[in-house]
């Protein structure tokens, strides 16, 4: 694990996106932190598992001129592998970036302050300030993976007058949450599986954390709004039983909002650049009935339902 060792405190970003729209209400920017403390294995953003840097390798770029090779003194290079880099050998030196000309190899992770967050999405606020609560969104990996500097943030941009949203797998500590929270107008907190066993065999943790953060989150004073998400992924919790189980769930402590998040394929060059397989290749996104028919059903229990983003 990479080390910052300053006392000023640092937080390891995988990127900021900006002009997002999805993740939160109005025009947002999307602070993606590095490490989380689950492994779903449709992750949509697998480059910011490990609390470390990572190196994507883009095929599609490569030009074969086999300087990065030259360069790698600990011999992870291998350029007649279809994978590209031995991870097992890599220690994250970060020449073989450095040397690449084409940008067919990239590096995911960067130490920044507070401060030099902030100075990035501020630039922003003029068009945060002109939507629909716009603002400033944690998302990742998992921000509170990073409890220390997600707190932090959050609290300055609070300070900076930025509407506040964090996205959260809900696995932290609930001190951890519950400091984030005295900082935040917005939750979007995801139930991924209602059954602790599936929830095990799709993440690799139980969801009896992150159900009792959710319930102790609920019965506090000045709570910020809770959106609850759950990402549909074909064959493993988008059927009618765990959405009906979910949202009974959901209705028992009178949270009000569901965002349900269709299935996304797009990852699948993510896990080929990091040379990681990818379990759901050649699945599709949800048919436009059957997520008709999972908001009705929701909505039969007085909920309010968006599919695919607040808007």
């Amino acid at each position: 694990m990479v080390l910052y060792m300053s006392d000023e405190l640092r937080g390891l970003i995988a990127n900021i996106q900006d002009y997002a729209v999805h993740d939160g209400y109005g025009l947002r920017s999307l602070v993606f932190f590095k490490g989380c403390p689950l492994k779903c294995d449709w992750c949509q953003n697998p480059e910011t598992w490990s609390l470390d840097f990572d190196v994507m390798y883009h095929e599609k770029l490569c030009v074969g001129c086999g300087r990065c090779a030259e360069i790698c003194d600990a011999g992870a290079i291998i350029p007649d592998s279809d994978k590209r880099i031995d991870r097992s050998k890599c220690n994250n030196c970060m020449k073989c970036v450095e040397t690449c000309s084409t940008n067919a190899l990239s590096r995911v992770g960067n130490w920044m302050t507070v401060e030099q967050v902030l100075r990035v999405v501020m630039q922003y606020k003029p068009f945060y300030d002109g939507s629909d609560r716009g603002g400033v969104t944690l998302s990742g990996g998992e921000a509170l993976y990073q409890p220390k500097f997600a707190v932090s943030l959050l609290k300055h941009c609070k300070e900076a007058g930025l509407h506040t949203a964090l996205e959260t797998c809900g696995y932290a500590s609930y001190e951890t949450l519950k400091a984030a929270a005295e900082h935040l107008d917005l939750v979007l907190y995801d139930l991924k599986h209602m059954d602790e066993l599936a929830h095990k065999r799709g993440t690799g943790v139980s969801n009896k954390l992150i159900r009792e953060n959710l319930e102790r989150l609920c019965q506090e004073e000045g709570t910020p709004e809770i959106v609850i998400r759950i990402p549909l992924i074909p064959g493993y919790n988008d059927d009618e039983k765990n959405i009906r189980e979910t949202v009974k769930y959901i209705h028992s402590l009178k949270i009000k909002k569901l965002d349900l998040l269709p299935f996304n394929e797009l990852p699948v060059a993510k896990y080929k650049a990091l040379g990681m397989p990818w379990k759901y290749i050649g699945k599709k996104r949800q048919a436009d009935e059957h997520l008709d028919s999972l908001k009705d059903l929701a909505q039969a229990y007085g909920l309010e339902v968006t599919i695919g983003g607040l808007w």
